[in-house]
């Protein structure tokens, strides 16, 4: 699972007063680990535009924002960072429930960013695996918990 791969690289983030999808992105991508030459602002206009073309909520909230082009040419490494929101967001889900955990994902590559975004979306469908998230895990009881799904 690429996942594995990537998500112990990074804690998870926790938003503690999100309010809203955009100040939930704005934040996320106020403090996310972007290598050096990448936009802040170009990532988060295009994430804000992604969401307005189509909700990147998947049901069971859960949300994966993602974009494939923000001046990513220069991103060497895919980025996979998990965020839990103390109150969970209306992020426009396609079965009606506020979201609670975000994955936020910035592939280097198109193969790849689809099949970061099929592993997430497998997870998601996985009940205990939600019940899970909303406990707010550490990395490594994370970590621990998808290698154990693999």
């Amino acid at each position: 699972m690429l996942l594995n791969e990537l998500i112990p690289e990074h804690d998870p983030w926790y938003l503690v007063d999100p309010e809203d999808m955009p100040k939930a992105l704005g934040e996320l991508v106020r403090a996310l680990p972007l290598p050096k030459g990448l936009d802040r602002e170009a990532l988060l206009n295009a994430l804000l535009d992604r969401e307005e073309v189509m909700s990147t909520a998947i049901g069971n909230g859960i949300a994966i924002p993602h974009v494939r082009q923000f001046g990513s040419e220069s991103l060497q490494k895919d980025i996979v960072v998990v965020a839990y929101l103390f109150e969970p967001v209306d992020w426009k889900a396609p079965d009606g429930q506020a979201v609670h955990t975000l994955f936020l994902v910035l592939a280097a590559d198109e193969t790849r960013h689809l099949q970061i975004l099929a592993e997430i979306a497998q997870l998601a469908s996985d009940e205990s695996f939600i019940e899970f998230l909303k406990r707010m895990p550490d990395r490594a009881a994370l970590v621990e918990r998808m290698r154990q799904m693999e």
